[in-house]
């Protein structure tokens, strides 16, 4: 029985988390955005970095480090919610929620886990923002490239991404993850008579 989510329900579901996160990144940025350039500490910034943010018309560089800034930020807390509980709001609306791939729930752990590979760009991207070293962004990007192309992963038969691959789950429909239906056998082996 065929009971793990593919790839179009979760592109789905990831649309409409992007949709949410753009929304609370306007909001920190609307609200926080004179302390995020305060944040930075320009003292930290090589010539060449402090070159190119100098050489930005007007605000315009405050305006995209203010902006980058929220939207890391955004994605990181409203991703973190995936590590805690399963799904995302759009998984929910969806109805989807992360289990193991036997088809049973996954403890925190594994979800934590799961999250923390699936998001090791922006991880990766936030302490490359905190030590403002710009080879960690070089490997946030590749880390982050990597990780889009293992979702394309989920459209082969097991329906697994990479990320799912390494930590051990799979996305099956919320309502056969929790009365148990999703833990029977995906892939059966036929045996002859």
């Amino acid at each position: 029985m065929e009971t793990r989510i593919g790839f179009g329900r979760r592109l789905g579901a990831y649309v409409i988390d992007i949709i949410f996160i753009v929304g609370i990144a306007y909001i920190l940025f609307s609200l926080f955005g004179d302390f995020f350039e305060r944040f930075v500490d320009f003292s930290e910034i090589n010539d060449a970095q402090l070159d190119q943010f100098d050489s930005m018309p007007g605000t315009l560089g405050a305006f995209f480090l203010t902006l980058g800034v929220s939207v890391t930020l955004a994605s990181f807390a409203y991703n973190l919610v995936e590590g805690f509980l399963g799904y995302t709001v759009g998984k929910l609306m969806l109805g989807i929620q992360i289990g193991n791939q036997d088809g049973t729930s996954a403890k925190m752990e594994i979800l934590m886990a799961r999250y923390a590979i699936k998001n090791i760009s922006t991880l990766v991207g936030l302490v490359g923002l905190a030590v403002m070293i710009s080879v960690v962004s070089t490997i946030s990007s590749v880390l982050g490239i990597v990780i889009l192309i293992g979702c394309f992963f989920a459209l082969g038969e097991k329906k697994l991404a990479l990320h799912d691959m390494i930590a051990k789950t799979a996305v099956f429909r919320k309502s056969e993850l929790e009365d148990g239906t999703a833990a029977k056998p995906m892939f059966s082996s036929k045996t002859e008579e």
